[in-house]
């Protein structure tokens, strides 16, 4: 609500009520719970404007409900303060205070797996300078966090004690800008930061000395980049810690924040950042947090926005053989009844994948939100209001890879524990069905479908157990982007249920078998290519987790394992739509594929190992092990090629690298077999031969060789074997690439690579390890 002109502030206030699914509140990779939250947001703010001075106040809040884990209520708390004063034309003054009470995620990995989340309280401030000297920008400024963990109730009336996590945070840095060029400016910066705990020596293991200090520097650049505009920089960091055991972290500091407009209402934002974080993980320093991400914004109307997000995050723990990848994606759709009252429609998934046994976890959020404010975000008189375009109702057909992944978590003889990692893939097939409508270039839709699947695994051994995937249905919300050229970029998120026959024999046990319908909660994106004539050609890629559930032999006895199944499905079907058979194939701009080329991807993938090898028994008779191990990973790298376009057809030679975090584990505790292999890197170099649809749609196969990096760790007996493996494969696969601006194009890619055989040698006996992998990578590409 604004003031009249003659009075220099304005107010506005409001709030969200949200209905929120979860279908993992722990975050756990076995024992999954799920809850409905309702959630309460209200929120206010008031500034001030005048001639040399603005000041901005805000608070806001956020209350959770729980319907069945009450513990994890929360209440969270923000009152914010911040000015600017001008002191002359060149020259502001600026500072800001922040007061927080919140809570700590279970995602943390300090989490400390109390009855209720861990409650922290945190006061900032910050002060500095800032303007122009000598036609050069810069920034000076000091920053002060003070954090301030509480104690936290556990099991059996006990108290964790969190006074050694309680510290203060200081910086003290500064920017300028050291060299103008026509679109933008380089610059360098500087920081020190000092970290003080209040406790000298915290309570974990033997004690440590967490306090330090340490500093940044980066040369940069802001501006325009090309179609985009923003900041990138590069330089070093380092934090130096006074424990010696810690000694220093030193890595290489890097960021971007960069905006490229798509048309049509639509921006692409790509952010890059990278810092040292504080942790009280028994042994580690710290972590070293590098994420990538890309966020989507698209203006359908005043009164109409979608947006999307994808993130991958790695946080590499120091002197702690510990390596967490979290991707976090998802969609929001906002509508506006009238200026001031809208609904929000989300789907958030997040995943991580460690290479510590048990600390994988994937959760689905669904949540439905009602908002208002005081001050309308549009006119409804003059506004452009979203208007509902085509529609109508198609239907198709589609074949698969499935990739199945069981985590099997339970207990194993007098007090230990096991949990381990299987899986294998298979065919997948079926029939789908949906009705769809524009509004713009928005396309929104819902979609069911049925699959015939037959993917399995076996374990045998001296525990006999199998799980092999039926059938399944599923129904999927869809909403989507279609481009200047008429190709549909989309996401889905919906509900699944499948068939699950799982057997499990122990020793001279009967067999027990367990055939059930799972539910589960999915996620994918794709993109759909028209023919003409009411066809069009689908490629997608999905995540998919069900319930878990207990099994053993025999069932009930206090000794059952628990199964947690989730999926990735790679998919190319073929759509018909109902009325569009006299619709021909948009061809937009024309588009020549030919020339250099350079890129970035990211996308995520499956290790499947066939494990063979003895296990000598003292208890029981010897066997031979054979059986399947499965897991999970992302991967980001670059990629660079050259291709040659003659009418239609295409061909051309491309080079690659990437890092990975795939990996599968398995761990035996206190005693027994602890094993896992990780695969670090690949580099690769291809063929690609394809053909030019509509003018501008590059369909391609691919094939070419790689060489990857593996790690393989084995613990046994008393012996503790570390091996890095570089090993051959042999990659082939197809995708489809397609432009989103001028001299950029995007390309969805799904490979499977077959990779040499190997072993390891432990001491006692030898493990055989056959390794394959399949991998959905999302690019961005510019043409030279």
């Amino acid at each position: 609500m604004s003031a009249q002109d003659s009075v220099p502030y304005e107010f506005d206030a409001g709030a969200t009520l949200s209905e929120q699914y979860t279908d993992n509140v722990f975050l756990t990779a076995n024992d999954r719970r799920s809850d409905f939250v309702t959630l309460f947001a209200p929120w206010m703010g008031l500034s001030y404007r005048a001639e040399d001075f603005r000041l901005n106040l805000e608070a806001s809040a956020e209350i959770a409900r729980f319907a069945d884990y009450s513990n994890e209520d929360y209440e969270d708390y923000f009152l914010g303060a911040e000015a600017q004063y001008r002191i002359s034309d060149t020259v502001f003054a600026f500072g800001g205070l922040d007061y927080t009470l919140g809570h700590e995620s279970r995602e943390s990995p300090d989490d400390v797996n109390g009855l209720r989340p861990t409650e922290l309280r945190e006061v900032s401030g910050y002060v500095g300078l800032g303007g122009k000297v000598a036609d050069r920008n810069f920034r000076l400024g000091l920053n002060v966090r003070d954090l301030n963990y509480d104690d936290t109730p556990a099991a059996l009336g006990r108290v964790i004690d969190n006074d050694d996590r309680d510290r203060r945070q200081i910086e003290f840095g500064g920017r300028i800008g050291v060299a103008a060029t026509e679109n933008g400016e380089v610059f360098v910066q500087g920081i020190y930061d000092q970290r003080d705990y209040d406790q000298a020596i915290d309570n974990q293991g033997t004690g440590f000395q967490r306090s330090s200090t340490g500093y940044q520097a980066a040369l940069g650049y802001t501006g325009m980049i090309g179609p985009m505009k923003g900041e990138v920089l590069l330089g070093v960091m380092s934090q130096n810690y006074d424990d010696p055991r810690f000694g220093s972290t030193v890595a290489v500091d890097l960021g971007a924040d960069l905006t490229m407009p798509l048309g049509n209402g639509t921006a692409l934002d790509a952010v890059v950042e990278r810092s040292i974080e504080e942790t009280t993980l028994n042994g580690a320093s710290g972590y070293i947090s590098t994420s990538a991400g890309l966020r989507l914004r698209h203006r359908v109307a005043n009164n109409m926005s979608l947006a999307a997000y994808a993130f991958l995050t790695q946080n590499d723990y120091q002197n702690l053989p510990r390596t967490d990848m979290l991707k976090e994606t998802g969609l929001s759709l906002r509508y506006y009844f009238n200026p001031r009252l809208y609904l929000d429609t989300n789907y958030d998934f997040r995943q991580r994948l460690s290479d510590v046994a048990g600390a994988d976890f994937d959760e689905h959020r669904i949540t439905l939100s009602l908002g208002a404010s005081l001050d309308p975000r549009f006119d409804e008189k003059t506004a452009a209001l979203a208007k509902a375009g085509a529609g109508g109702f198609y239907a198709g057909l589609q074949v698969g890879d499935n990739a199945m992944h069981t985590k099997v978590d339970g207990p194993r003889g007098a007090g230990g524990n096991l949990t381990a990692d299987f899986g294998d893939h298979g065919l997948a097939g079926g029939v789908f069905a949906g009705y769809r409508r524009e509004f713009g270039n928005l396309v929104l839709g819902a979609e069911i479908e049925a699959e015939f699947n037959d993917t399995g695994w076996s374990h045998l051994a001296d525990r006999d157990f199998t799980v092999e995937r039926g059938n399944a249905y599923a129904l999927s919300g869809i909403a989507g982007l279609r481009t200047t050229s008429g190709n549909l970029v989309y996401g889905r998120f919906g509900v699944v249920s499948a068939e699950f026959d799982s057997t499990y024999q122990r020793g001279a046990n009967p067999v027990v078998l367990r055939s059930e319908n799972e539910t589960g909660l999915l996620f994918g994106m794709g993109a759909e290519i028209p023919f003409g004539n009411g066809l069009s050609g689908r490629m997608e890629y999905q995540l998919r987790a069900y319930d878990d559930y207990p099994v053993g032999s025999p069932v009930g006895a206090g000794g059952d394992d628990n199964f947690a199944n989730v999926e990735s499905l790679a998919r190319f079907g073929l759509v018909y739509e109902f009325g569009g058979q006299a619709k021909p194939a948009e061809s937009g701009i024309e588009t020549d594929f030919s020339g250099l080329y350079a890129g970035a991807q990211i996308g995520h993938g499956t290790l499947q190992s066939d494990n063979s090898g003895p296990r000598p028994n003292a208890a029981a008779p010897a066997f031979t092990l054979v059986t399947t191990r499965a897991g999970q990973g992302f991967t980001g790298g670059v990629f660079a090629g050259y291709g040659i376009q003659s009418g239609r057809f295409y061909a051309g030679g491309e080079a690659e690298f990437e890092l990975s975090s795939a990996n599968w584990n398995v761990e035996r505790s206190p005693v027994g077999r602890i094993y896992s292999v990780e695969k670090l890197g690949t580099v690769g170099l291809g063929l690609r031969l394809g053909y030019v649809l509509n003018g501008n749609v590059l369909l391609y196969g691919r094939a070419g060789a790689v060489r990857s990096k593996f790690d393989f760790d084995y613990t046994y007996g008393g012996a503790m074997v570390d091996m890095r493996d570089t090993l051959d494969g042999v990659r082939i696969g197809g995708g489809i690439e397609f432009p989103i601006g001028e001299k950029t194009t995007a390309r969805l890619d799904y490979t499977q690579t077959e990779y040499d055989a190997n072993s390891v040698f432990y001491g006692q006996g030898t493990d055989s390890f056959d390794t394959t992998e399949r991998l959905f990578r999302i690019g961005l590409t510019r043409q030279f």
